[in-house]
């Protein structure tokens, strides 16, 4: 495990009762230990995508920047919005019973703020609160787009509750500043429960400890 991940782990629980659900933002950075930036996306923040019948067509938009994708012939796919804590997050629930495909995943597109300042020295991190229940195999893919080129770097998410990882920019081939746009992936490999339930769900940036 990577340094730093048992402390991002912690602060789920904290973002999860300090966001503002009417703007989407996670507290201030000066209430994290050593982040600059950190965000809860809309889908948790309080937007509703609606509930009932998903398209079934991969690529199928939710809200916020928030885009579903699997490989399904028949996904049957439903969305429910279980009452969210009054402090805190607003769970996602995906409902795939019958699903015959080999993943389903929830791409999430990186606001300007997480682009403004990225230098080779940061971190970023992805926090998930899947419940008790957990979910099955699933990972995180950041994707950074500079140009007609891309970048991605893969982490398989621990067992545990919350998960979470981190990439490092430290060895990326692509220069941080100069990157135009970013999303991350997150990826959920069959066989899948009839449900997964994405409680809370948190992005943060922070600068690599100096020595």
């Amino acid at each position: 495990m990577r340094p730093g991940l048992p402390r991002l782990s912690r602060r789920l629980s904290r973002l999860r009762h300090a966001a503002p659900k009417e703007q989407g933002a996670a507290p201030s950075p000066l209430r994290l230990a050593g982040a600059d930036w950190a965000w809860r996306p809309e889908a948790w923040a309080g937007a509703t995508p609606g509930a009932g019948p998903l398209p079934a067509a991969s690529g199928a938009g939710l809200c916020g920047g928030v885009q579903l994708f699997h490989d399904a012939t028949a996904p049957d796919l439903q969305i429910e919005r279980p009452a969210p804590d009054p402090q805190g997050p607003w769970p996602l629930r995906l409902c795939a019973e019958g699903f015959d495909g080999s993943f389903l995943s929830l791409a999430i597109a990186l606001p300007e703020a997480a682009l403004v300042g990225l230098e080779r020295r940061h971190l970023l991190g992805i926090d998930v609160d899947l419940g008790a229940q957990g979910a099955p195999r699933s990972f995180a893919r950041l994707n950074l787009r500079q140009g007609p080129n891309s970048e991605t770097l893969l982490r398989s998410l621990p067992l545990g509750e919350p998960t979470g990882t981190e990439f490092d920019l430290w060895g990326i081939d692509t220069a941080p500043e100069r990157v135009e746009s970013g999303w991350i992936d997150l990826i959920f490999e069959a066989p899948l429960p009839a449900r997964i339930e994405i409680r809370d769900l948190v992005i943060a940036r922070r600068p690599r400890a100096s020595f």
